[in-house]
């Protein structure tokens, strides 16, 4: 099938011989130079030829032309001054813009209200991209940061890299062609902000790191006792912070390729993860019920307790809110301040056979008040966080077949990616055969309202 699938310290200084910049750069004319006794430069001639028109130009020119000449002189001196410190405010303004805006997000204060911007997509405008080495069941996503890349990991093995801008796929890696280093289905993809690395797990102890550009592999952590569920990168930053079945979190450093330490205290194998600009970790405990804040530099966790059920998905809004979903198909919004949920939604999903669904995925568009939610109810559906951040409600649904494994929105929230297929990511309790394995894009026209 096609891949087209988009719609829309003090630096070292270098010291020349005396006289060698000259003999490098000046031109030798074949005009002499009598006054001084060698050949003149073409920047010598040109000078030379501006002044003797000037010259010519004011002795020409009567008083009263001369002050409107010099006047015009002196007013466009002054557009070019004016014109600068326009500039300069300009840049001024937008640093303190930028400046104001990472100090609210660090503090967990940034909130931009924009789901009242989003409609449901037409038809049209989502699309389900099928490809033969994503056979199986797609598990994870990864959007960069730039919205320049999109990659995506299936149950085979594999993962490939696909371009916006382009509209096709870039690159694939394979189970085939790189079975030194993938040991099963893929179970996560991070990437850091700057697009450096990608970090990958499959059902393996081991995380590989790649180079996302060239798609060569670079390393391998060794170090968790069971299967890797979730990656995640750390804001602006190369620290990787990995979950495990075997109910720990690890913390890698990237720029030295070293591990730095681990952490425990869930009961249960951990069954997700996420992170943001501050030196913490959110994971969801599964059957433990509870969801931990790592306070990686006090060495202190915050434990908030969930319904009863597996907590199995939790997500960011900002620094202070976040939200989680459970097997029971109850999806709550949480306060860092709070141990108890501030509101819940259950049954987000419906039933199946009088069982509510499992909640298989979540995304939230970081700072603001949207997030998505996915399980195998054949929709990926949009909620609206209101009432200062207290109660949240469905806005619509994106028709889509198939367990919704992950989700992510790209930073400007233009477009949102799912990972779908017949089964769930994590197990193949039962299975939609009316579903295809592949990947959702689905583009938003956003309204001005």
């Amino acid at each position: 099938m096609s891949s087209t699938f988009f719609l829309k310290g003090k630096s070292r200084q270098v010291y020349k011989r005396k006289g060698e910049n000259i003999k490098k750069k000046v031109k030798k004319a074949n005009v002499p130079n009598l006054e001084n006794g060698h050949e003149s430069s073409d920047s010598d001639l040109e000078i030379k030829k501006f002044s003797d028109a000037e010259q010519s130009e004011s002795d020409h020119e009567t008083a009263e032309q001369k002050k409107l000449r010099l006047a015009k002189k002196y007013l466009e001196e002054i557009e070019r001054e004016e014109a600068k410190r326009a500039e300069f405010k300009d840049v001024e303004d937008a640093v303190e813009k930028r400046l104001q805006r990472d100090y609210l997000e660090q503090k967990g204060k940034l909130r931009v209200e924009v789901a009242n911007k989003y409609n449901v997509p037409t038809k049209e405008n989502v699309r389900l991209i099928r490809v033969k080495e994503h056979r199986l069941t797609l598990t994870s996503v990864a959007v960069s940061n730039d919205n320049e890349y999109v990659f995506s990991g299936c149950k085979s093995g594999t993962f490939i890299k696909w371009s916006l801008k382009e509209k096709r796929r870039l690159g694939t890696v394979t189970y085939k062609t790189h079975s030194k280093y993938i040991k099963g289905g893929i179970t996560s993809l991070a990437l850091t902000t700057d697009c450096k690395y990608l970090a990958m797990a499959d059902e393996s102890n081991d995380i590989h790191i790649w180079d996302p550009h060239t798609l060569s592999h670079l390393h391998t952590f060794k170090g968790h006792k069971g299967p890797v569920i979730g990656l995640v990168f750390r804001k602006n930053t190369h620290d990787l912070y990995s979950a495990s079945k075997d109910r720990s979190v690890k913390i890698w450093s990237l720029d030295e390729m070293a591990y730095v330490e681990t952490l425990f205290g869930h009961q249960s194998p951990i069954t997700a993860i996420d992170a943001l600009t501050r030196e913490r970790a959110i994971t969801a405990g599964g059957r433990d019920t509870t969801v931990r804040i790592w306070k990686i530099v006090e060495e202190s966790q915050l434990i908030f307790n969930g319904p009863q059920g597996s907590l199995d998905e939790v997500k960011l809004l900002d620094e202070e809110h976040f939200i989680s979903g459970s097997d029971n198909g109850t999806i709550s919004l949480w306060s860092v301040l709070k141990k108890k949920p501030l509101f819940s939604v259950t049954e987000a999903h419906g039933v199946d056979n009088a069982v509510p669904r499992w909640i298989t995925s979540l995304a939230t568009l970081l700072n603001s008040d949207l997030f998505a939610s996915g399980s195998y109810d054949n929709n990926i559906r949009l909620w609206k966080i209101y009432d200062s951040y207290k109660k949240f409600e469905q806005m619509f649904s994106i028709e889509v077949n198939g367990f919704i494994n992950c989700i992510q929105f790209t930073s400007d929230g233009q477009q949102l990616f799912a990972a779908v297929g017949q089964e769930h990511k994590s197990g193949r309790w039962f299975k939609d055969s009316n579903a295809k394995n592949g990947l959702i894009v689905a583009n938003f026209n956003l309204s001005n309202k």
